[in-house]
């Protein structure tokens, strides 16, 4: 009688494929348990992608938050620069629209970026030269002041959005004097202001640095005068103005004596209150005097509201705003 060996055959292999597959099930429960996984936050730099070269992006944030998802290995090794964070900007119209902003990692998976949609408004890039003029910052030495400054180029080419650039009033050369006696050279930094005298940030001013020679002579006059917040306007109804705070509240000057004795007091630039409707912290340009120096350009302004029915007009504003 001739024995059937097919069935035990077919017993082996059965049983070597289950012990296979439990062999997988248990490698899986073991990795899981002992390399979970995990998530880690990471802020990155956003870049612009795919920008057309006649085109620029007004206000777009320098850094996003990327949650990444792996395991706890991958993620213990992931470094910042291991992620990225971008917008596409091919074919992107001029104007305000809504962009995407997407993300990549070498190792894991993106699980979330934050945030995930910035509505940017893109514009024409342009140039324009412009003439330099020079500003002085400190106060030199006891007896000395500035007699001359030589700058080396005169003009400047700033960049930036149009609607940007047609918004610059000047472009300065801070100058820091603070602590001189005699004559220096120094690269003086060249920034771009608008009509108030507020720095514009987004305008690049080519080249940045200008050598700048500054010529020191002696004597003159230094005093110092009282900042006082030049408010106008009325207040929305309803609010009435409670305090007016300046920070510092004098400014010291330097200049020929006759042109000290023409002055009582430091106007900071205007202060519009028609649409100021709750307590506001301002940093206000100072209105200095031509030929005159000063020790800061500058002041804090904090305006404090409170409510009520009687009706703000231009001479309670300017009876509060002295402290």
């Amino acid at each position: 009688m001739v024995k059937n060996n097919q069935t035990p055959n077919r017993n082996s292999w059965l049983v070597r494929i289950m012990s296979v597959v439990c062999a997988c099930i248990l490698w899986v429960y073991v990795m899981n348990e002992q390399n979970p996984i995990t998530t880690k936050t990471f802020q990155v730099p956003l870049t612009a992608q795919n920008l057309a070269e006649d085109m620029v992006v007004k206000d777009l944030p320098e850094t996003v938050n990327v949650k990444v998802s792996g395991t706890r290995s991958q993620i213990a090794v992931l470094r910042e620069g291991d992620v990225k964070a971008f917008i596409d900007f091919t074919d992107a119209p001029k104007g305000r629209n809504t962009y995407n902003v997407q993300a990549t990692t070498r190792m894991g998976e993106v699980a979330e970026v934050t945030p995930s949609l910035l509505q940017l408004e893109t514009d024409s890039l342009a140039e324009k030269t412009m003439n330099l003029e020079p500003r002085i910052v400190g106060v030199p030495n006891s007896g000395v002041t500035v007699s001359q400054m030589d700058l080396s180029p005169t003009k400047v080419t700033i960049k930036g959005a149009s609607a940007r650039i047609s918004q610059v009033d000047k472009v300065l050369v801070m100058v820091d004097i603070s602590h001189h006696d005699r004559n220096f050279s120094t690269d003086a930094t060249a920034v771009a202001v608008d009509r108030t005298g507020r720095e514009m940030y987004d305008v690049k001013v080519v080249p940045g640095k200008i050598k700048t020679t500054v010529t020191i002579v002696r004597q003159l006059g230094t005093n110092d005068f009282p900042v006082k917040a030049n408010m106008s306007g009325q207040l929305p109804e309803g609010v009435t103005l409670k305090s007016v705070k300046i920070t510092p509240d004098s400014v010291r000057l330097t200049a020929e004596p006759k042109v000290l004795g023409g002055i009582r007091e430091i106007l900071t630039a205007p202060i519009v209150l028609n649409n100021v409707t709750s307590d506001v912290e301002l940093k206000m340009p100072l209105q200095i005097p031509d030929q005159v120096l000063a020790d800061q350009h500058s002041v804090i302004v904090e305006i404090t509201l409170q409510k009520g029915t009687e009706k703000q007009d231009g001479s309670k504003a300017d009876g509060n705003q002295n402290q």
